[in-house]
């Protein structure tokens, strides 16, 4: 499997959400599905680790404007475990809007500046499939264990609003034995 692969396989358009992929359970460990071995960790570490993710990335966009309010939530790892019961993973689907004309030029080329600099590798620097096709930037961190996706959506002939959406995703994490993915 492609290093890049194994981090964050982009699914979708900007409203999917990053998904770590893989074959089906049928007999296959875990690391054999995600291609690497999942780490024991609680979390609430793990949810913290993706907002402070985000919040850098919005710091490094050196944008005025309006973002979403929602925090980083703790998800499926659908590929290994699709009851929720011991695999999970973190994301944190948000966004930045009400910014003034030029201001999405400058927040996506301050990332393509940023990123790089703080141990992001650019996997993706191109447009989205979708018709409009709107600007997309998609990025790992191998040393954090983070995967994102960046897309400028486009308002235009719509009607809606320009903005830029960001997913953060971490690596599945398991659970510390005897916890469920979600604390209880």
């Amino acid at each position: 499997m492609n290093k890049s692969r194994k981090l964050l396989p982009l699914a979708g358009a900007v409203s999917a959400a990053l998904l770590m992929t893989g074959c089906s359970m049928s007999e296959k460990s875990p690391e054999e599905i995600l291609g690497y071995q999942p780490e024991v960790r609680d979390y609430r570490p793990a949810k913290q680790q993706v907002n402070d993710a985000s919040s850098r990335l919005l710091d490094w966009m050196a944008v005025k404007g309006a973002s979403t309010r929602v925090g980083a939530r703790v998800t499926l790892c659908e590929s290994v475990d699709p009851d929720f019961k011991s695999y999970y993973r973190v994301e944190h689907p948000w966004s930045v809007y009400d910014l003034t004309e030029g201001s999405f030029d400058g927040a996506m080329r301050n990332l393509r500046e940023q990123l790089p600099r703080n141990g992001w590798k650019i996997v993706k620097d191109g447009f989205t499939e979708s018709k409009r096709k709107d600007p997309q930037i998609t990025a790992e961190n191998d040393e954090q264990k983070l995967g994102l996706n960046i897309e400028w959506n486009r308002g235009g002939e719509s009607g809606l609003k320009d903005g830029i959406a960001i997913t953060v995703v971490s690596r599945c994490y398991r659970a510390p034995e005897g916890t469920s993915p979600y604390g209880q």
